[in-house]
């Protein structure tokens, strides 16, 4: 049971105005690195009180430390001294929001592969320390969806495994390393997306498991870590019919949030929505009305921003339309008083509960060598060679390295670059040739330097670019036997590339599992 501090929750509401209780309901994002005027006047007239971080947020240690005391300046002044929770998507692997001057971790499929849960807890606990010192004290991790890569892809290699009992065992571990730090940690996706065959960034998701089975299956993987001091949970846009028969989306449903979380599992945390601008409410609801059925759902906080990946190309202000939309339901009874009351005077109990959540003084200084270390060998037991059929490695110089070039990704990604392509970057460290191309090799040009190379390296990016680049792979292999296949990310997204003579897994592309895998090679 959670012993928050609701009695000087209480004494700090009262005074509070519905604007500013409405407020602290909402998880804005802003497009800026450093706070303008712009910024200032969209916080200020809608009473934000919490701001999502994502990349494009986030250049360096000392640029985020000033951001963020800035934002707590400018919060604090309109809320009468309450700080705002600065949160971020920081899972490691390719949901990584803090990436230049901080410690890049390795995925959830990766570190759930090395079988030892403490891994995950310092993973969670170097995290959390240099979140908590940046002044973030909310990272929306872990994931807690099964892996259904089997069904859709989704979640892939974000999740730590296929079963309900590895994935509570080792997000569990996780969600404590970050909790130990001061930092709220969160499940995600409740109540399990791993059978979704849709990603609701970009679509309306239905999953038809009977309530029996998903409670035994996904529901089963919160519902231990809630046992064991959770203190956040994500309700994902998915609708379960099982759970909800008018197959409502789950971040709107009554039935998922109030009847199960609260009420079924006893949850007395937060539970935060997914991001109200992901296509499958902003397109079927639109975002301003799905943020109004997400609170009186029972949604403490509602993310009404969105990262690269949602961001309107125009410009345009989608977040105060449903900051507006949240009040006006108030006014007209709508989304209730009781409600609001509810989740504000929760909010701001935690917020009670972490103290003072401004970037520590010293933190530019900080000797994070150590975490660095630790993330390069975790990266590298990711790592593993399939097989070596034709006896080519180590790999001899000289040898061409083959990829797409890294562009701008989708969905969870958000849309920046998480290192430079995998050939040029392979290619120095194993002193090579590469060759980067849009979307397909041009085979007939590079058929010469392909058949006369010593070697080649061809490497695709996810289980997409596998089942994309499978029929050029198959060319290269026949102009040259000694081809070896990289596939950066889990290892059954390589299995339909059995036929190259040497397959080399590494679970990511972040710059420590591409060295990982260039010292593989370098045998």
């Amino acid at each position: 049971m959670l012993n928050l501090p609701y009695e000087r929750a209480d004494a700090i509401l009262k005074h509070m105005t519905t604007a500013q209780k409405v407020g602290q309901m909402i998880m804005a994002s802003i497009e800026v690195t450093e706070m303008d005027d712009k910024t200032r006047a969209f916080l200020r007239d809608n009473f934000v009180g919490n701001v999502i971080l994502f990349g494009k947020n986030c250049v360096n240690r000392a640029q985020l430390a000033k951001l963020n005391t800035q934002i707590q300046d400018e919060v604090t002044a309109y809320t009468g001294g309450v700080q705002a929770l600065l949160s971020i998507d920081q899972e490691g692997g390719s949901v990584t929001r803090l990436r230049n001057g901080a410690t890049v971790f390795s995925s959830a499929a990766a570190v759930g592969s090395t079988g030892d849960p403490d891994l995950a807890y310092l993973a969670g606990h170097i995290m959390g320390n240099e979140m908590r010192s940046l002044g973030i004290a909310y990272d929306l991790a872990p994931v807690l969806d099964t892996d259904g890569s089997g069904v859709g892809g989704i979640p892939g290699r974000r999740s730590y495994g296929s079963t309900a009992a590895k994935t509570s065992l080792f997000g569990g571990a996780f969600a404590r390393g970050l909790r130990d730090t001061g930092v709220i940690d969160c499940g995600k996706h409740f109540p399990g997306s791993g059978d979704s065959p849709v990603d609701t960034h970009f679509g309306t998701s239905v999953v038809h498991t009977p309530r029996e089975e998903a409670m035994a299956t996904s529901v089963q993987a919160f519902r231990q870590v809630m046992q064991e001091g959770m203190r956040s949970i994500m309700i994902d846009h998915t609708c379960y019919t099982g759970l909800d028969p008018a197959c409502i989306p789950a971040s709107l449903s009554k039935p998922v949030i109030q009847n199960l979380a609260r009420g079924e599992l006893g949850f007395e945390g937060l539970i935060i929505s997914d991001g109200m601008q992901m296509l499958s409410i902003a397109d079927v609801y639109g975002a301003p009305k799905g943020c109004v059925m997400a609170a009186e759902a029972g949604c403490d906080l509602v993310i009404t921003g969105n990262g690269g990946d949602n961001a309107d190309p125009d410009g345009e202000d989608v977040q105060t339309p449903c900051i507006r939309a949240m009040l006006k339901a108030v006014e007209t009874g709508e989304l209730s008083m009781e409600r609001v009351n509810e989740s504000a005077r929760r909010i701001i109990a935690f917020k009670l509960l972490l103290g003072d959540m401004y970037p520590a003084e010293d933190v530019v200084s900080r000797d994070w060598s150590a975490h660095e270390a630790f993330a390069q060998a975790l990266a590298a037991m990711g790592v593993k060679v399939q097989r070596d059929d034709a006896h080519m490695l180590p790999l001899p110089q000289g040898a061409l390295f083959l990829s797409r070039i890294s562009r701008a990704r989708l969905g969870v990604e958000e849309g920046d670059r998480l290192v430079d392509g995998f050939a040029p970057m392979a290619a120095r460290l194993c002193q090579g040739e590469s060759v980067e191309f849009a979307q397909r090799p041009d085979l007939n040009a590079l058929e010469n330097r392909i058949r006369n190379a010593p070697a080649v390296v061809f490497a695709a990016a996810s289980r997409v670019e596998v089942r994309e680049l499978l029929e050029d792979l198959q060319t290269v292999c026949r102009l040259n036997p000694r081809t070896c296949f990289v596939c950066l990310d889990v290892p059954q997204a390589a299995q339909p590339a059995d036929f190259a003579p040497c397959v080399i897994t590494s679970y990511d592309q972040t710059a420590n599992a591409i060295r990982a895998v260039c010292r593989a090679l370098k045998g």
